[in-house]
């Protein structure tokens, strides 16, 4: 998913990937010809990323060093340079494998479900799950990700359209949803000509109830508000509303995310 949204991306970009491309394609080739060790130059930039999304998740991106990022990745900090010139754009690299990792579990969690509104419904209530107190980590990085985008010395405030090409595949997702409910009959035709609109403006609710709960140190109780928004969604969308017991479809779903979710916490625990 991560190859194909480098593929996918425009000139703009690959700019703002160049050093992450140079990483896995041989940055330090000369270094690698004084060493007799082979290096899988792709899987050391997917390590370091991966180690900086730690530490950027703990810290948070003004806090965090390339030193720290070393150390976690256990190599010399000159290693990280290597693969990565500057600060700036190891934290592109990380929010890209944080973008990733959340959409590979969002198709995982999809996956087997095979109605519509249910698909539909699973999407918005996983999306919401940066509510929950114990996603501490996905909290921070993903308010270090806005703060990041909205003040101007911010990393990506000149880069904002990487958040548009990265966000594409959750758009795309949620358009797909409706578009396959449409074609077997679960919503009306009406919804194809704005499945797209439709896709943005929940997606907008879901990232306003998500800064508003966690700004206003859950004020309110998130699943009973996802319950009210999906039901109305629900009703607007579906070509046969009498046909669905749309709040006893809602409470299965958000029992069943609040189940899952506590065993991926326990797995962590675990590991």
């Amino acid at each position: 998913m991560l190859r194909n949204l480098l593929t996918t991306a425009n000139s703009r970009y690959i700019d703002s990937w160049v050093s992450y491309q140079k990483g896995i394609n041989g940055y330090s080739q000369g270094l690698n010809r004084m060493s007799p060790k082979f290096v899988n130059r792709e899987e050391k930039a997917r390590e370091i990323t991966r180690a900086a999304l730690a530490v950027f998740s703990k810290k948070g991106y003004s806090a965090a060093s390339m030193d720290q990022i070393a150390v976690a990745a256990g190599i010399a900090k000159g290693t990280v340079y290597e693969y990565f010139p500057s600060k700036d754009k190891l934290f592109i690299a990380a929010v890209m494998v944080f973008v990733d990792q959340f959409e590979t579990r969002m198709v995982n969690q999809l996956s087997g479900i095979d109605d519509p509104l249910i698909r539909l419904f699973t999407y918005i209530v996983s999306n919401i799950e940066f509510c929950r107190k114990e996603n501490v980590a996905e909290t921070r990085i993903l308010f270090d990700l806005l703060q990041q985008c909205i003040i101007e010395e911010g990393v990506l405030y000149h880069r904002r359209y990487l958040i548009r090409e990265m966000m594409s595949g959750s758009r795309k997702m949620l358009t797909d949803i409706l578009l396959e409910g449409v074609s077997r009959g679960t919503f009306t035709p009406q919804v194809a000509r704005d499945a797209e609109k439709i896709a943005i403006s929940i997606l907008a609710f879901l990232d306003g109830a998500t800064l508003h709960n966690l700004i206003t140190e859950n004020y309110f109780h998130i699943p009973e508000q996802l319950a009210l928004t999906m039901g109305a969604v629900a009703r607007l969308i579906l070509a046969a509303p009498n046909g669905y017991d749309v709040d006893g479809l809602i409470g299965e779903v958000l029992e069943k995310s609040s189940g899952d979710e506590s065993k991926r916490q326990a797995d962590k625990r675990g590991n």
